[in-house]
């Protein structure tokens, strides 16, 4: 609590990054004696209100402010029968509000509730993934798309998501279980290469599991390279089947990599573009969109590249009214064109792209 009791202050240090009219308020709520770089009176008004309704049962383990706003805090409680569940809510001391609300009392209970279906849902997770033999290494925040280790190549590629759709199909039958109301129509696991856990950020043991899986530098480091995404059709019917035969599979790379793919695929596609239209010229950006590899391997993935007949009048960009289905490398080189699309946007210029 003393750490981020200061947490405001901490914010001093690097106002030399700040830009002139952020700076300005700065030292504006400096100069006026305003409270904003404090969150001790957040965390005294959320303690009261846990030992009034929950008494003994809380524990304030994590308060941040709610830049840029000038007052308030995000505390974060601990449960003591639950220690998977995170009670995050909002508390503004000064202004006696909670999540927005005049009411405190019903904002508390509110999350703790919110904090127990939390937990209840990170460990149906854990469990359906851990007792597969995929352990879990974190989720996002929503607690909707796991991460684990696979390794992926074009022989083992169809085991692989047969074995994790066996996973995908214990956690959704655990949460309908939980959750009846929750259907989703798709699941989407993110699959990172062996080993890449060993050096990952990891928030204090001491923290609530939620807060522990869903740790900001965690995530960040496991899509700090490429990985895989498995999306999952999930049925209709009673079992919640997942179909684990029709599973499409994409690679996420970081935004620099995306931009390399584009220039390499429009060099590569534009040769075979140009025998037909020899005046092509490409939108750019097809790195961009989505690009899903072809089912069996993990060498080839096919997408959509955007192109023009011929260059814009009065040097526009072009921004594509064609369409061409290409196949390629996971690089952007070797492309194939499939095939070219000629009607690919509405009335109102909105493009509308068949699936892969």
């Amino acid at each position: 609590m003393g750490r981020r009791g200061t947490a405001r202050g901490s914010g001093r240090r690097r106002t030399g990054r700040v830009g002139g009219g952020l700076l300005a308020l700065l030292m504006g709520l400096l100069a006026t004696g305003c409270a904003a770089f404090d969150t001790e009176d957040d965390v005294r008004r959320a303690q009261e209100l846990a030992e009034e309704l929950y008494p003994g049962q809380l524990e304030v383990v994590d308060a941040r402010i709610l830049f840029p706003e000038t007052t308030g805090s995000e505390v974060t409680l601990s449960v003591e029968d639950d220690p998977d569940a995170a009670v995050r809510f909002r508390v503004d001391a000064d202004k006696d509000r909670c999540d927005g609300g005049p009411d405190c009392t019903d904002a508390l209970r509110k999350a703790v509730d919110r904090a127990r279906r939390e937990a209840g849902h990170l460990r149906a997770m854990r469990t359906a993934f851990d007792g597969c033999g995929q352990p879990l290494l974190a989720t996002d925040e929503k607690l909707t798309a796991p991460w684990i280790e696979a390794r992926l190549t074009d022989r083992t590629v169809d085991d692989v998501l047969a074995r994790v759709g066996a996973c995908v199909q214990r956690w959704v039958t655990a949460r309908a279980e939980r959750d009846p109301g929750v259907a989703p129509k798709w699941v989407t696991v993110n699959l990172v290469a062996p080993g890449a856990a060993a050096d990952l950020p990891a928030a204090r043991g001491t923290l609530p599991a939620v807060l522990r899986f869903t740790h900001g530098p965690r995530l960040a480091a496991l899509a700090r390279d490429p990985y895989y995404v498995a999306a999952y059709p999930v049925g209709r019917d009673a079992h919640r089947t997942v179909d684990s035969a029709s599973a499409g599979l994409r690679i996420v790379s970081p935004f620099e990599e995306r931009q390399a793919f584009s220039r390499r695929i429009d060099a590569s596609v534009l040769p075979a573009l140009r025998a037909t239209y020899p005046d092509a010229v490409t939108s750019g950006g097809a790195g961009t969109g989505v690009w899903r590899l072809e089912p069996g391997t993990v060498r080839r993935m096919r997408g959509y590249v955007l192109f023009c007949e011929r260059p814009p009048a009065d040097g526009k960009r072009c921004l594509g009214d064609l369409a061409a289905l290409v196949t390629s490398d996971p690089q952007g080189r070797d492309a194939e064109v499939v095939e070219v699309l000629t009607d690919i946007r509405d009335e109102r210029g909105i493009l509308r792209l068949p699936p892969q």
